[in-house]
């Protein structure tokens, strides 16, 4: 069941073990190279499994994203479906791999949007506990503050959107599968640009490609529609980049797949990317293509450096005043707060941050 839907109203124990058996039968055909470890850590809900690479240096400082299952589903089902542990040695990054609470039905779900899925209205704090999450791991591990990342499939991908409305500025870029984010644009306007990829199949049915509403009442825009919405909020142009392009999703399909995007009109930090797979419905058949394209898509997009504040003398203000600090600090300096581009020498990159900053 993701949420509620038109038909069928839910998803049943057992054809989530029939999908589980057709899923781990592919993924025994396919990771029989991969060699990444496993460990957990504990945010106050038992639990999470955590994959990183397999020469793991402690000191290193890695991506992390963070998979948002489905609704009914679990952390290591939605794994065994999208198979990103694939690409953790390939692609370097520490993969988390959280579960929802359960319902009063026993399905595991995430309190994302107004629109899914928190259909008996129990109210658990998942934005706090994901928040909280990234915090354990990141005390854990070395983890790189500019490239966290969550890719979220239905339900998750809700709750991807709800993370990066209610976490400004935590998130580098967020990938989701067959979702959408709130029906009222107003609801979530994103403060910080951040980077969003969107995949939805054109015949999916749980989640419509064109927007619908749950039997549950609650509603979602259209693939295109949220597509738009966040294009908007990271201040893109009006249309999106001329050249779209495909992409091969699907094995055995070619570059079936359509690429819209939204990104050199956008603000620094900021996209808006959708790949419409045709004919595919709620669980396209993927195998691992999906997790190649999507972390490659993501780690290719950490957030910007931030812009080093220049106020040196903490009076809120750049003026003659911080310009003599620096001054004072021309030439080798390492450590000096003057020392913007911290490549240990005060100069005149450092001198065109300031000025940069300079206030009337």
């Amino acid at each position: 069941m993701e949420c509620t839907r038109p038909r069928p109203a839910m998803i049943t124990t057992s054809w989530l073990a029939a999908l589980l058996v057709v899923v781990l039968a592919d993924l025994l055909a396919t990771r029989g190279a991969v060699a990444a470890e496993s460990a957990y850590v504990d945010a106050g809900r038992g639990d999470v499994r955590i994959v990183r690479p397999s020469d793991f240096d402690p000191a290193e400082p890695l991506p992390l994203i963070m998979l948002l299952h489905a609704y009914a589903y679990s952390g290591e089902i939605e794994e065994a479906y999208l198979q990103l542990s694939s690409q953790v040695d390939a692609q370097r990054f520490i993969l988390c791999l959280p579960n929802g609470r359960r319902n009063f039905t026993g399905q595991r779900y995430w309190n994302a949007t107004d629109a899914c899925c928190d259909i008996f209205n129990q109210s658990p704090d998942d934005s706090g506990y994901l928040r909280g999450l990234v915090d354990v791991v990141g005390d854990a591990y070395a983890v790189d503050p500019r490239r966290i990342h969550l890719i979220g499939h239905s339900n998750g991908g809700f709750m991807a959107h709800r993370m990066i409305c209610e976490h400004d500025g935590l998130f580098a870029g967020i990938a989701t599968l067959a979702s959408a984010t709130y029906l009222n644009a107003d609801a979530c306007t994103l403060e910080t640009p951040v980077h969003v990829l969107q995949v939805h199949g054109t015949l999916d049915v749980v989640v419509l490609y064109g927007g619908g509403c749950f039997v549950s009442g609650g509603c979602y825009p259209s693939a295109e529609e949220t597509q738009r919405h966040v294009a908007a909020d990271n201040g893109c142009g009006d249309s999106p980049d001329p050249r779209g392009g495909s992409i091969d999703l699907v094995p055995g399909g070619g570059a079936e797949s359509t690429v819209s995007a939204y990104a050199s009109t956008c603000a620094s930090g900021g996209s808006a990317e959708l790949w419409t797979v045709p004919a595919a419905g709620h669980n396209p058949p993927f195998g691992t293509r999906f997790a190649e394209e999507v972390v490659a898509w993501l780690l290719a997009r950490p957030a910007p450096m931030p812009v080093p504040d220049a106020d040196l003398n903490g009076d809120d203000r750049v003026t003659a005043a911080d310009l003599g600090i620096l001054l004072a600090s021309w030439g080798d300096c390492a450590g000096c707060d003057a020392d913007f581009d911290g490549n240990g020498i005060v100069a005149g990159l450092d001198l065109g941050v300031l000025l940069g900053q300079w206030t009337p």
